[in-house]
């Protein structure tokens, strides 16, 4: 064997090393992480997904729901997002707007509907399947009060509803937030608050 041949399956056999060392690393914070946000849900629902823990599934008020860390990379600034498990029959969405969504409107690539609240509209872009279906849902003070609580939770970037789920966002990552129980709570009960609002039953499978 030569000496190159050597220097490279020491060099491969590094590599390994520290993936292995890598995998076994993320998948103790992942243990951990599950361990402390698992008392936010239902006692005794939760479980960990995946090999490294990013997601966790449990019961909240009767409603499925998967939790998932995001990481943050080059191009995206990472999160969470907080699944609810519902039957609903419309599709709609609700973004924080920034400057890029509002140009993006402007040259008429995004939809931005007009809710009738001032305030909303003033903060969120949305869009709908059917506008008329969204106006109607709005103006129920229920919802507009749950919305609002929901909308007050730091770090609050938009949520989209399916027939079979809505989804709640919270971005950039933030560490301090995503993975603090109490925060996590916060979040569970305010999606909840307007699941419940909206007349959304649970659907049992994701």
């Amino acid at each position: 064997m030569s000496a190159d041949d050597l220097f490279a399956l020491v060099a491969v056999a590094v590599v390994l090393t520290a993936v292995g060392v890598a995998a076994v690393l993320l998948r103790r914070s992942g243990q951990k992480r599950f361990e402390r946000l698992a008392p936010a849900f239902d006692f005794g629902t939760s479980r960990k997904v995946g090999f490294f823990g990013t997601k966790i599934e449990g019961l909240y008020g009767g409603y499925p729901c998967r939790y998932t860390i995001q990481p943050a990379s080059q191009h995206n600034p990472g999160g969470a997002v907080l699944r609810f498990s519902v039957s609903a029959a419309d599709r709609w969405s609700a973004e924080v707007a920034t400057a890029g969504s509002r140009f993006m409107v402007k040259m008429g690539i995004l939809k931005d509907l007009e809710i009738g609240d001032p305030e909303f509209d003033r903060k969120l872009r949305f869009s709908a399947d059917d506008e008329g279906a969204l106006r109607s849902l709005f103006a129920v003070d229920a919802v507009r009060g749950a919305f609002r609580v929901l909308q007050a939770t730091e770090n609050f970037a938009g949520l989209g509803l399916q027939p079979n789920r809505l989804d709640a966002r919270w971005s950039p990552r933030a560490a301090r937030l995503d993975e603090d129980a109490e925060i996590l709570r916060q979040r569970l009960e305010a999606t909840a608050g307007l699941v419940t609002a909206s007349g959304y039953p649970p659907q049992m499978t994701f």
